[in-house]
């Protein structure tokens, strides 16, 4: 059985991606959170899950080591990655401190570098499969994510340059681009939107983000974390054997490509 490893499995994307699949691989969960880690893999492993987990900083190479060091003692090889692992939050460009634009980028950018790179050296010429996760926001130009949508713009770059390293051994890279999804990270920013606009008050933070659906998505719905893990399980399955260095939007047409 091939050997996936997920980045960001205890959030609410993560976990769906994860849980998709560990029905057709192994599993090591990664992510900061290590009581939620923990309660995931429990919950795979009681449904028949072949799984481990480990705590895993994605900005920090040595933590990224350890834990493909941990899938290969307990699992095997890796041989598909899928970077889910990501930060943000909405705030307007001209309030956007040093400290976030850095963080941001350490975890969303950094972070996926760091597994691709992984990944390919332990390869070493060997087929497997990656899909990183972008963003819509990577395609908006919008004011309040001034620093995660250029994150998630270079993730998709970056996705290029591994696709065409990797495709002379079968490895193959491809970004899932997310829409409007009710995750911990729109729950955060929608009650930092409530606190911070006046012209919401009295509003909730379910009503702004069922807003922003509305204004924004021409099929008029969110998105769901089982919409993306679907398709992060395809690409990341032999159904997509000739598919590389493809950016996807699961966003209910949000962007048109």
């Amino acid at each position: 059985m091939s050997v996936a490893l997920v980045t960001g499995a205890a959030g609410g994307l993560g976990s769906a991606i994860a849980t998709r699949l560990a029905q057709d691989h192994a599993v090591l969960l990664t992510d900061v959170d290590s009581g939620k880690l923990g309660d995931l893999a429990s919950k795979l492993a009681a449904d028949g899950a072949s799984v481990a987990h480990a705590v895993c900083d994605v900005s920090d190479r040595d933590s990224v080591t350890a834990a493909f060091d941990t899938a290969e003692a307990q699992l095997g090889e890796v041989d598909v990655l899928a970077n889910v692992a990501g930060v943000g939050r909405f705030v307007p460009l001209a309030d956007l401190t040093d400290q976030q634009w850095d963080r941001t980028f350490a975890v969303n950018t950094r972070g996926t570098f760091l597994t691709c790179q992984e990944l390919l050296r332990r390869r070493a010429g060997r087929p497997g499969a990656i899909v990183n996760l972008a963003s819509i926001g990577a395609r908006l130009g919008m004011d309040m994510l001034a620093d995660y949508g250029p994150s998630k713009a270079a993730v998709i770059e970056l996705t290029h340059v591994v696709s065409r390293v990797g495709a002379p051994t079968g490895v193959r890279a491809n970004t899932v681009m997310p829409g409007l999804i009710w995750t911990d990270m729109w729950e955060k920013t929608s009650e930092w939107l409530l606190a911070n606009d006046p012209a919401l008050a009295g509003s909730s933070a379910e009503k702004i983000f069922q807003g922003f659906v509305e204004s924004m998505v021409p099929m008029r719905r969110p998105q769901t974390p089982q919409d993306v893990a679907e398709m992060a399980a395809f690409l990341l399955s032999e159904r997509a054997a000739n598919v590389t260095g493809q950016t996807i939007s699961v966003d209910g047409g949000v962007v048109l490509t």
